[in-house]
């Protein structure tokens, strides 16, 4: 969570976190990172990604690009993954923040908080 301090009094910020359920609209199964169903039974996409636990490694190709390089290493990076709800739990405990709204997008919650 961000420091409210960071804001002014009726300040207005804006945090993103990766969702643990990635929902969104996809082709077929070539577009998963790993297997996933194509839709969920609500007949819902799914996203690219699917998370076994909510602390994760992800990884992420850098390209190599020189005089005769054309290669890529690939890197790990540690990412917390957020439940439904999770946000909304952890901004009420923050003193002197009022969380406005949680949306859900693009396998991606945003929320919007003002400091009081």
């Amino acid at each position: 969570m961000p420091p409210p301090h960071l804001l002014r009094p009726g300040g207005r910020g804006l945090v993103t976190v990766w969702a643990q359920d990635q929902y969104r609209d996809v082709q077929d199964e070539t577009d998963c990172v790993r297997p996933c169903p194509t839709q969920t039974s609500s007949g819902e996409g799914v996203g690219r990604r699917h998370f076994d636990s909510q602390d994760v490694f992800v990884d992420w190709q850098k390209q190599l690009v020189g005089e005769g390089i054309a290669e890529s290493k690939k890197y790990y990076r540690y990412y917390h993954v957020f439940a439904e709800g999770e946000l909304e739990g952890l901004f009420s405990q923050v003193l002197d923040v009022q969380l406005e709204k949680v949306t859900y997008e693009k396998a991606n919650y945003f929320a919007v908080f003002r400091r009081q």
